[in-house]
């Protein structure tokens, strides 16, 4: 094997980045600017038409291990290049839908191809192309999702305004496809078949100089560590349907409809931030630590919504920007823990079972937030719930982390 070239290393960092762009922030962090404009072009409740969304969360998180499978017999590029495809061409015959039910079917479509780039197989791929500095890695890779939803949301919010929900959707389509180009070239699932080995592995052994990997061999899937893990993953990603109602929350409390598209790209900035954070607090002080202060900032942002809903906007924007903390621990801080009590070789297999509740948990969420304002008219309810979730997951991680300390994680 010869000499690990980090050009190549960082080549692939660079299309995990666009990928979870791609999939996080265009597809699934972005397309709640559209739940207003639609549903009343339909005539159906915001519930109903963010079904579609939950439909299309479902389908990848229940493919996850089916991927996790097709990663290892099925080269890479051609996984990325038909499930882009698939994705893009379901969100661009969005734009010709005129009923709800056709939503749901083209939500299901996009959901199978969002499964070959989503969350798991991009932390699966940094898994395997980095030891060193893993936690900023995954951190600054899924960063990404944030940049691109604030970045897209107020362009689709815009262009929905000036072209119409139709053309938004072909341009989402575009753009989602384009992000995917540089895995297609770049990628491969293992280091090892570039002739590489891992940044930050020793190059003439190959193995890796973190101590992480080696207690961890064959463990069982069905484990009390699972079961919790899973458990607070299903939780804490309910809560991150919020952000996807913000600009229907914005204008329940009062403010005009650009105040609610500042609210999204907020959230998406804390989100880009708060990232990053995670990732190089979980190299310092250990993932569960790193949690837990992404939990409880997340706890206060949704406190500040609660309480200071009708201040001025920039009061309500700064809070979206902390309320942002959600997605660094569902989307960082879970596979980080994953592979922290499974170990890199169980990674795959073992977040493929956890990815399914990440992916339930926000599904659902995203039609119960809606439904709940459906039936109360406001979004007090959806808050409060959203607030005692993070209060429990603070005590769930808390014995997690003492369970993981006194060896019983996987007894």
């Amino acid at each position: 094997m010869r000499k690990s070239h980090h050009t190549r290393h960082l080549l692939v960092l660079v299309s995990c980045c666009l990928m979870a762009a791609s999939s996080i922030g265009v597809y699934t962090n972005s397309v709640g600017v559209f739940y207003t404009t639609v549903s009343a072009d339909l005539g159906v409740g915001r519930g109903a038409f963010a079904l579609h969304a939950t439909l299309c969360a479902l389908v990848t998180g229940f493919l996850s291990p089916l991927s996790a499978r097709l990663m290892k017999k099925i080269r890479f590029r051609v996984l990325i290049i038909a499930g882009s495809t698939l994705a893009a061409a379901a969100t661009a015959l969005m734009s010709l839908a005129g009923s709800v039910g056709l939503f749901y079917a083209l939500g299901i479509l996009r959901g199978i191809g969002l499964t070959f780039f989503y969350i798991m197989p991009v932390t699966t791929l940094i898994n395997n192309w980095f030891r060193k500095r893993h936690g900023m890695a995954v951190g600054i890779a899924l960063s990404f999702s944030g940049l691109a939803g604030a970045a897209f949301s107020p362009l689709f919010s815009a262009l929905i305004s000036s072209a119409g929900w139709q053309a938004s959707f072909l341009w989402m389509a575009g753009i989602g496809f384009a992000l995917t180009v540089p895995a297609m070239l770049f990628v491969s699932f293992r280091p090892e078949n570039a002739g590489l080995v891992p940044y930050g592995a020793d190059e003439k052994a190959g193995r890796t100089t973190e101590p992480n990997d080696a207690p961890h061999k064959k463990q069982m899937i069905f484990s009390p560590a699972m079961a919790v893990l899973c458990g607070m993953t299903l939780m804490h990603t309910s809560v991150t349907a919020i952000a996807q109602h913000f600009p229907g929350m914005g204008e329940w409390m009062g403010y005009e409809s650009s105040v609610g598209a500042v609210m999204v790209s907020a959230g998406m900035i804390g989100n880009i931030v708060s990232k990053l954070i995670i990732g190089t607090l979980s190299d310092r002080i250990g993932p569960f630590r790193a949690g837990m202060c992404m939990i409880l900032v997340n706890a206060l942002s949704l406190t500040g919504l609660l309480l200071l809903g009708g201040f001025a906007s920039w009061i309500i924007i700064g809070i979206c920007f902390f309320y942002g903390s959600v997605y660094a621990f569902g989307a960082v801080g879970i596979p980080l823990l994953t592979r922290t009590l499974f170990g890199t070789e169980n990674y795959a297999s073992s977040y493929a079972v956890v990815s399914i509740f990440t992916c339930v948990g926000s599904a659902l969420a995203l039609t119960v937030v809606g439904l709940v304002y459906d039936l109360t008219g406001g979004y007090t309810a959806a808050l409060a719930g959203a607030l005692g979730i993070d209060l429990v997951n603070l005590m769930i991680l808390l014995g997690l982390m003492r369970m993981a300390g006194k060896r019983q994680v996987l007894a």
